[in-house]
């Protein structure tokens, strides 16, 4: 059965809507019960060949090979992350980072 117009335009209407909202920065929003915020951050993947990939994910955190003592608490953007941090796997810099098309969303304490 042929796709009417009306479908494609449908179809296309979402698409960019999902496109549209991909493309969001990350939005602090009000957690229930008002002792945290919720964020959507970006996930980030190292693009060094010689990585396993290493994904850096948001809503878990990471190692700071700088601060031992100190990992990287769910919750920090990758924009957020210290200058110095590099791959935990390869020991790349952040410049050798993409963002991905996941986000995730992070319960962060006030």
């Amino acid at each position: 059965m042929p796709l009417s117009r009306r479908s494609v335009l449908l179809g296309l209407c979402t698409a960019t809507a999902l496109v549209a909202a991909s493309a969001l920065p990350a939005q602090p929003m009000a957690a229930p019960g008002g002792n945290a915020v919720v964020r959507r951050l970006r996930v980030w993947q190292c693009v060094n060949e010689d990585c396993e990939p290493y994904i850096y994910d948001p809503s878990i955190g990471a190692e700071y090979t700088e601060d031992e003592n100190n990992p990287i608490p769910p919750g920090v953007s990758f924009a957020e992350l210290p200058e110095d941090w590099v791959c935990p796997v390869c020991a790349d810099p952040k410049s050798h980072f993409l963002p991905t098309s996941t986000w995730v969303e992070v319960a962060v304490p006030v």
